[in-house]
């Protein structure tokens, strides 16, 4: 009987100390104020945490994801990163649409002239030299090559003058150096400033130009074509005096040429828009790179 008492005992003393140990597995943690939270507890306030809460580890940079959700199971679309335009591709430039105080000429043929151009070969001068500078190649840094292009620029060598450059048919000075008698009249900004002897009205001066959406900017550095008093159309509303090359009203450069996106060199299919414009109204944009400062310089 005395064994039976003991032996009875013996397994009411380990049934007790299993449900103490086991209580004390549903108890391991307290909250801020001690109070204890169970296993249980614990697994569902992590389940109920917020989205605002959840840790994410850091993206490579180099990986941009679509913005658009995936539906479960689809793949990320991870788009390639864009390469930037090569050289020899020459975009058009959005138009900052500015209103101008000058007169707008429409449809006016323009020709390819480049410096460094000989004589006979499409041109009626040598542009190794320009009606301001008598060394024009010189200055500008070497041939301008239609031809054999690096993006606006001449393959080869950086230009050490605005490669966005055209002539238009008025010079200020007449063949023996001398100021013109009509170029206080006629030219448009004559009375801005104080010319010197050796500083033309019209060089270097901004010129912008339209051609089927696309919208470019260059500096006269010449004159021409074949006309170089033709002022009625230059500062006035005139169509061009010239009736050569399909009555082109102003030769442009090989980077305008590309900018403007034109078909060969010389043909009446390639028509612009264009008129002067404040210096201070020529937009951010490839002709700015290189801006010409040059003023006469003859031998």
């Amino acid at each position: 009987m005395k064994k039976s008492v003991i032996l009875v005992a013996g397994l009411i003393f380990g049934l007790v100390f299993i449900v103490f140990q086991f209580g004390l597995g549903l108890v391991e943690k307290t909250d801020d104020n001690g109070v204890l939270i169970s296993g249980k507890q614990e697994q569902v306030e992590e389940e109920n945490q917020s989205p605002s809460e959840a840790v994410f580890l850091p993206m490579s940079q180099d990986i941009s994801v679509s913005p658009e959700v995936s539906s479960p199971g689809e793949d990320i679309v991870v788009p390639k990163k864009e390469l930037d335009p090569p050289a020899n591709e020459n975009p058009p430039v959005e138009d900052p649409d500015i209103e101008s105080k000058y007169f707008l000429h429409k449809n006016i043929t323009a020709t390819v002239f480049w410096i460094g151009e000989p004589q006979g070969a499409g041109s009626s001068e040598d542009n190794a030299v320009s009606a301001w500078d008598d060394e024009w190649q010189k200055s500008y840094g070497g041939y301008d090559d239609p031809y054999n292009r690096n993006g606006y620029f001449p393959q080869g060598f950086t230009p050490k003058e605005n490669p966005f450059y055209l002539d238009l048919p008025y010079n200020d000075f007449n063949d023996d150096g001398e100021r013109k008698a009509n170029a206080y009249d006629v030219v448009t900004w004559a009375s801005e400033k104080q010319w010197t002897e050796d500083e033309s009205m019209m060089k270097n001066r901004w010129v912008k130009l339209f051609k089927n959406g696309s919208v470019c900017y260059g500096q006269i550095e010449d004159t021409g074509p074949y006309e170089y008093n033709d002022y009625n159309y230059v500062f006035g509303t005139s169509i061009p005096k010239n009736k050569l090359a399909n009555n082109a009203g102003l030769d442009v450069s090989p980077a305008l040429r590309d900018c403007l996106q034109f078909e060969g060199l010389n043909n009446d299919e390639n028509q612009v828009d264009w008129q002067f414009v404040e210096i201070g109204d020529v937009p951010a944009g490839p002709w700015k790179q290189i801006v010409t400062a040059s003023q006469i310089n003859w031998k």
